[in-house]
């Protein structure tokens, strides 16, 4: 009995001495492991929030394909950083918005012809005759027209054609004072159309002369 703990210590060297290179190697394992535990950084804190899908322009109100949630790091943030579950369909951003941008409550907002129609967006209409503009006021509706001011080869047209109407009965949302119109000819309006009325619109701005009807 007196020699029960002497064997059980040989036993152990025995062992330590048979498998000291796989303990070794054991070792050192959970010793690069434990180092890489401590000086790897913990995560960052980081919050989900909206971001734009693709690039967005302002001339539509935002869908649910228009967003996704995507979580980052809370320093990168900016202030205002819409979250997913606030109601932002319906919105539309006040500036063009890249995809992957975190919208934020400052880039969109209600359109100002939401109070119109749930489908209408705000669209600037440059008329060639400042002194018409001048009998608007916000709440005003037209009809806007538009007469060829060029030929194919980019001079005055041979002769006079019928002006095409554009918008027809649409409400005038703001008329902007005289100077904010960027140095072009005409002077400004604001009114309310459809998406697809707005990119007809813009096709007809760069090519023709518009005018109004007023409607009342």
């Amino acid at each position: 009995m007196t020699h029960t703990p002497y064997r059980h210590r040989r036993g152990l060297l025995r062992f330590l001495d048979r498998y000291r290179r796989a303990l070794a190697a054991l070792l050192a394992a959970f010793a690069a492991v434990g180092a890489v535990l401590i000086l790897r950084p913990p995560p960052e804190p980081g919050t989900e929030v909206l971001v734009a899908t693709r690039d967005l322009d302002a001339s539509a109100p935002l869908t649910e394909a228009d967003l996704t949630g995507r979580t980052l790091p809370d320093r990168v943030l900016p202030e205002g950083a819409l979250l997913p579950d606030e109601p932002v369909t319906g919105l539309t951003p006040n500036a063009p918005l890249r995809a992957g941008e975190v919208l934020t409550d400052a880039r969109v907002g209600e359109s100002p012809a939401a109070p119109y129609g749930p489908d209408l967006v705000a669209v600037p209409v440059r008329v060639a005759d400042p002194g018409v503009v001048s009998l608007l006021a916000p709440g005003s509706r037209v009809d806007v027209l538009a007469a060829r001011a060029s030929d194919e080869l980019g001079g005055p047209p041979a002769r006079a054609g019928p002006a095409i109407e554009v918008l027809g009965n649409r409400p005038v949302l703001a008329v902007p004072p005289e100077g904010d119109g960027g140095g072009e000819g005409g002077a400004l309006i604001l009114v309310a159309a459809t998406p697809e009325e707005a990119r007809v619109l813009a096709g007809h701005a760069t090519t023709s002369r518009l005018s109004i009807i007023i409607r009342g």
